[in-house]
């Protein structure tokens, strides 16, 4: 009994103090040269659109990528919860091409038709040490492609991506990332238990101006895999 209200105690400050933290929204506007993800181009020149919303520790986004020329469209929501130098995300992403036979329908979760993909996330960021650590597996939306076209058993794959970067003082960040495709990822067509796909060397700076941020971005990157590589620069406004 004790120990039940010593953890009934400690969760009830807990929802006090997240009662009492302010709520925190920013929304940012960015215009890509291309949309780069995980060593491959999705789409040409977007729009990419984010809002965010934030309360103690937990956190709530929204953000979409919507090339002008209209043959792709994708919202995706990502919730965590940031605990000292650890996150731990739920992405879901909504994929949309345009030259689909399937009719839209966001509220669609079935296997053979859904265009969600599911994502559990964990990221550590030491303050110590100027380097991130990010591991993505879907857990649901990637299934492994049987002979007839149809989406078989879940594949469970997954992404581990490293960055080290050095800050620059007033002149901003630069970062080289390495990311990799674990146990027969979409990246591969589900052929590679293991596979480097994503080696990007990255620039980005934000300029304040007064409560107006510009973030800026260039990147250069090589996927080993596909043996294919890509520039991408973006420009954006955060309020």
């Amino acid at each position: 009994m004790k120990r039940f209200t010593t953890i009934l105690s400690a969760l009830l400050l807990s929802a006090a103090a997240l009662a009492e933290s302010p709520v925190k929204v920013s929304g940012t506007a960015i215009i890509q040269s291309a949309y780069l993800w995980r060593g491959e181009k999705v789409c040409e020149v977007n729009f990419n659109p984010v809002l965010e919303a934030s309360v103690g520790g937990f956190t709530a986004q929204a953000f979409a990528y919507l090339p002008f020329n209209g043959t792709y469209k994708e919202i995706d929501l990502d919730l965590f919860y940031t605990l000292g130098p650890w996150q731990f995300h739920v992405a879901d992403y909504f994929i949309r091409f345009a030259n689909s036979p399937v009719k839209e329908n966001y509220f669609d979760f079935s296997k053979q038709t859904t265009g969600h993909l599911f994502e559990g996330i964990i990221c550590y960021s030491p303050e110590a040490v100027p380097v991130n650590a990010k591991w993505f597996t879907f857990f649901f939306g990637d299934w492994m492609p049987e002979p007839d076209g149809s989406r078989g058993k879940p594949t469970f794959s997954s992404y581990l991506e490293l960055e080290a970067y050095h800050d620059f003082d007033a002149w901003g960040r630069g970062s080289f990332v390495l990311g990799s495709s674990i146990l027969k990822g979409p990246y591969t067509a589900h052929t590679k238990d293991f596979a480097v796909i994503h080696c990007e060397l990255r620039y980005t700076k934000t300029l304040e101006l007064g409560a107006v941020k510009v973030p800026l971005s260039v990147s250069y990157l090589v996927n080993p895999y596909a043996r294919t590589t890509f520039m991408n620069a973006g420009v954006g406004v955060s309020f």
